[in-house]
């Protein structure tokens, strides 16, 4: 609805209404709104405070369950990394142990009984696990028996004194697995300053034990020793100790190895014949690999020969394989799943203890090469696209470069089974890098990381052995890490914040229980308060609507009054006044309205003599105008004559050049005349105008025919074009037409010294344009504004020197107006000028005919 379009009454209600009802209806919208702010208060201020209470409680449970959280995970965190240190260094001692088993070695006479003798009095026990096989569904491994701990060897706490009963906590003897003695060393050899090995003798399978020429390194363990240049650069008293070497075993089969995943995988089931893998393959294939150390044979001050042994490597995992970073201490097979394990790198961050065997990176026995480790992605196709052999790509890499959660592994290397562990290369495991910087400097520490679904803590400490190769390097031997699933460190906390949850749930339900009683009460009230709200607010709505109405139409009925009275002066009436009843607002409207009626009439009055008196002035300046220009124009007819006849008689030159100034100025003078005529016309409406058909070529070859002798003269060519689709025939004025064009020509020649001028013609069936261009002077910027005023002085001197009169111009937008066109002007400087007349096919005044003849 559009309030305009209201009568005053409605006007004057809907305002009345507005100031006075519309505060009453929100009087009582905020006396009810108050009422239910209280009770909605209330409530709120009661369920505030119930859920106030509820979180302060549940606050608190946080806050403890937090607190205990934090405090477990410190000190689970503190006693790993200290398990981490401690195992790092139990390493360091047992390889220094070997450094004195090789400098006594070296004290020997090189002779197989003493050699084998001195190797079966340096023992180890190693802890295996007991025999698993597959569950019936094939789904998991499962031990073929289950070892049940000693309980009963374990302290009886009731047995305690009274001084040692609080907190008085026993275990059982810790279960490591089956008990084996096994030799620590696998080989011990003599050789000589050939490097021919002259006393052997192995304790292992896995070695032969006949002796080799070891300077060829296809005659070493797995064709992958190269210690002889090592042996001939040794010192009396110098220990060489190699890395880990070993022949590797891969597995096609990441995780457990089940018939199912190696189905997956689209290999056969054949669990012996891959990698051990713990409980995810327990019959698996072991990784085994030595460590040599070697040290000179001296004899009187010289150098015999050389004794090396090689240390089993098993001896060297035993450290981590059993260790497991949770209540349970140690365990006789690594769960890898778990994330709870340890293991242990070398000096290069290459896996050497992993409980996956097929993480341990080795040697292929039939080149002696190194197994290339696995690869992200990008790394592999990187070195697919080479071309280059593993060693000589790897040369050249950063490692540790852009380690991140967000690389992928190499699919094409879990397919070919080739999966070991060189951290320098795993860019999809960035806890390498953590550990690297942790340890690189000898040091130790931790960092927790989301990896392989688990939140896991991962600590890691360098192993602080510096024999031979290893003081190299801060980090000595390399380096233990511990991983370790860090939920399982606040298992009581959690179960303890769970309990804490449940009751405060039930208080909560309790609490909501009584509030909404409340609630309920509140709602009752305000709807009680509503309704007697509602009946007094429309009573006083209704008295006031009344009031309302009775008051507009009180003034209403005096504007009514008003609006007739001006109706009747808006149609003529002068003498309508209005009667003042009153000296109110409505009276004094009344008094200015008759006073602006009486100043209307004066000023009409005013007016209407004004007008006359200006109609008399301009009928006599045209009719002087009329008369002078008649007065003028004979004598100067006559005086044109008479020039005419003296121009035929005087041959004297200094004659005739003044008898031709006496025809120019009066021809000049004449043009002035007749154009003062012309405008006089116009101005005073007496210039008709009498549209007739015509054709336009002719009159365009009669108007250029016209000028051709005068552009001649001033050798200037004159060219008429007449463009495409322009009408052929013109109904209008042709001799005003031909009159504005004369004009414009006119000016062309008179003001273009070199060059041409041109008359473009261009259109359609509605328009006719006519371009007049020239070469000439052209028209300042700051001139063309006046160009077509009377005696704008365009041009200055160049217009007196030409003959202008000033007025040509000026009439020429005359009759463009005339012609129902327009007139515009562009111009250059220097270059020339253009003026556009641009006029209706049809003049206005033309009957709707055809132009045809």
């Amino acid at each position: 609805m559009n309030i305009r379009s209201l009568s005053l009454r409605a006007k004057l209600v809907l305002i009345f209404v507005c100031i006075k009802v519309v505060p009453l209806i929100l009087l009582a919208w905020v006396a009810w709104s108050a009422a239910d702010h209280l009770g909605r208060t209330l409530g709120q201020r009661a369920a505030v405070m119930a859920d106030s209470m509820v979180g302060t409680i549940r606050e608190v449970g946080n806050k403890v369950t937090t607190d205990a959280i934090s405090a477990l995970d410190d000190r689970s965190r503190e006693a790993i990394e200290r398990l981490t240190t401690d195992t790092a260094r139990a390493v360091a001692g047992f390889l220094y142990e070997r450094d004195a088993d090789i400098l006594l070695a070296a004290q020997l006479d090189a002779d197989e009984a003493i050699f084998r003798r001195f190797v079966e009095n340096r023992s180890r026990p190693v802890y295996l696990h007991a025999a698993w096989h597959l569950t019936k569904d094939g789904s998991r491994w499962e031990p073929v028996r289950v070892p049940k701990p000693a309980v009963a060897d374990a302290a009886d706490p009731g047995q305690a004194l009274a001084d040692n009963a609080k907190a008085f906590h026993a275990r059982p003897p810790e279960y490591f697995g089956e008990r084996q003695l096994k030799p620590l060393y696998a080989e011990m050899t003599y050789v000589d300053l050939r490097g021919v090995e002259q006393v052997k003798v192995v304790s292992s399978e896995f070695l032969s034990d006949t002796p080799r020429d070891i300077r060829d390194p296809a005659n070493t363990f797995v064709r992958a020793e190269h210690y002889w240049q090592a042996l001939q650069r040794l010192k009396p008293g110098e220990i060489y100790v190699s890395e880990v070497i070993g022949a590797y075993v891969g597995s096609h089969v990441v995780g457990p190895y089940t018939p199912e995943a190696a189905d997956k995988a689209g290999v056969k089931f054949d669990p012996a014949n891959s990698a051990y893998a713990g409980t995810e393959n327990p019959v698996g294939k072991r990784f085994r690999g030595i460590i040599r150390w070697a040290t000179p044979v001296v004899r009187n001050g010289q150098i015999k020969g050389y004794v090396t042994l090689a240390l089993d490597h098993e001896h060297l995992r035993q450290f981590t394989d059993r260790i497991s970073p949770t209540e349970q201490r140690y365990t006789p097979i690594i769960d890898a799943i778990s994330g709870n394990y340890a293991f242990m790198w070398d000096h290069k961050s290459r896996a050497i203890a992993h409980p996956r065997d097929y993480m341990i990176p080795g040697f292929d026995p039939a080149t002696g090469e190194e197994v290339v480790p696995w690869l992200d992605q990008t790394l592999y196709r990187a070195w697919q696209d080479s071309g280059l052999p593993w060693k000589v790509f790897a040369a050249g890499l950063k490692p540790f470069d852009g380690q991140s959660l967000t690389r992928r592994p190499a699919a094409e290397m879990i397919k070919a089974g080739t999966l070991g562990l060189d951290c320098r290369y795993l860019n999809f495991s960035p806890q390498c890098s953590g550990w690297n910087q942790l340890t690189e400097r000898g040091g130790s520490g931790s960092f927790e990381i989301f990896f392989s679904g688990l939140r896991k803590l991962t600590t890691a400490a360098a192993i602080p052995y510096y024999t031979g190769q290893y003081a190299r390097s801060k980090r000595g031997f390399g380096f233990v890490t511990i991983g370790a699933n860090v939920e399982e460190f606040h298992q009581a906390a959690t179960e303890s914040a769970r309990q804490i949850a449940q009751t405060i749930e039930e208080k909560d339900r309790l609490f909501r229980k009584e509030r909404q009683g409340l609630l309920e009460t509140a709602r009752e009230s305000m709807r009680e308060m509503t309704a007697r709200l509602s009946w007094a607010t429309f009573l006083m709505a209704f008295v006031v609507i009344a009031i309302a109405v009775w008051m507009a139409n009180f003034l209403v009925a005096h504007i009514h009054v008003l609006v007739r009275g001006i109706q009747r002066f808006q149609s003529g009436d002068l003498k309508q006044r209005f009667r003042v009843h009153s000296s109110d607002e409505m009276g004094q409207l009344a008094e200015a309205l008759n006073d602006m009626t009486t100043s209307v009439e004066e000023s009409f009055q005013r007016s209407e003599e004004a007008r006359a008196k200006a109609e008399e002035a301009n009928r006599i300046k045209t009719e002087f105008l009329a008369t002078v220009s008649h007065e003028l124009r004979t004598p100067l007819n006559g005086i044109l004559g008479f020039a005419d006849l003296l121009a035929l008689d005087v041959t004297d030159p200094v004659m005739r050049e003044h008898v031709a100034t006496i025809k120019s100025s009066g021809r000049h003078l004449l043009g002035v005349v007749n154009d003062l005529l012309d405008m006089a016309r116009v101005e005073a409406g007496k210039m008709a105008v009498h549209p007739e058909p015509f054709e336009l070529r002719p009159f365009l070859a009669d108007l250029i025919h016209a000028h051709q002798k005068h552009a001649r003269d001033k050798g200037l060519s004159l060219e008429c074009e007449i463009g495409e689709g322009v009408a052929e025939m013109l109904f209008t004025d042709a001799l005003r037409l031909r009159q504005a064009l004369t004009n414009l020509v006119n000016n062309a020649v008179k003001y273009t010294d070199q060059g041409g001028v041109s008359v473009c013609v261009s259109g359609d069936e509605e328009m006719v344009q006519f371009e007049v261009i020239d070469t000439g002077c052209g028209i300042a910027p700051e001139d063309q504004q006046l160009a077509f005023e009377k005696f704008g002085g365009v041009g200055g001197k160049a217009q007196r020197d030409k003959g202008g009169t000033g007025l040509g111009l000026s009439l020429v937008r005359c009759l463009a107006s005339l012609l129902g066109g327009t007139i515009t002007l562009s111009s250059t400087l220097g270059e020339g000028s253009r003026f556009t007349l641009a006029i209706p096919v049809k003049h206005a005044a033309c009957p709707d005919l055809p132009l045809t003849e």
